[in-house]
């Protein structure tokens, strides 16, 4: 149940990011126009694309996920590439921020600069939680070398 409600809460987190992308001041639609952004002029175009972006970084979550807990890889190696793929999008958050304090970013909007910060953000916080959940493998208890001899009360006479 805690996975179904983390994934609601990205889902809002996805449109909120289209909202806050799809609203930019007068020369971040200009700037949309110029770098031929056509798949952020429209609301729905906005939805599609950042839940598309979304959706690939949760199926690879759950991928890894499932390996893991199939076997099919190690705890280590799930965690090696869930860890590769969150320093990844920690790096185009900063590549984001580097971006944005730019001169032709730097003029879009509040809310658009929010929108493109938040996105970055909501793979790193997927990548994180897979991360952080990921199970362990259930090993069983070690039987105890004792249990499998005779105790001498155990011996009948014959």
């Amino acid at each position: 149940m805690k996975r179904v409600n983390f994934y609601l809460f990205i889902a809002a987190l996805v449109v909120l990011d289209s909202v806050l992308l799809r609203s930019p001041n007068l020369l971040g639609k200009i700037g949309l126009i110029i770098y031929k952004y056509h798949y952020l002029r429209t609301f729905p175009k906005t939805l599609v694309t950042v839940s598309l972006v979304v959706g690939i970084a949760v199926a690879l979550a759950e991928a890894v996920r499932f390996f893991v807990q199939r076997g099919i890889w190690k705890r280590p190696v799930g965690q090696v590439v869930l860890a590769l793929l969150l320093l990844a999008a920690v790096a185009m958050l900063v590549k984001t921020a580097v971006d944005f304090t730019a001169w032709s970013y730097s003029h879009t909007g509040l809310r658009f600069r929010l929108g493109a910060y938040l996105l970055p953000a909501i793979l790193a916080v997927v990548f994180g939680y897979a991360w952080g959940t990921l199970r362990v493998p259930h090993e069983p208890f070690p039987e105890s070398p004792i249990m499998n001899q005779q105790t001498p009360s155990d011996k009948t006479p014959s």
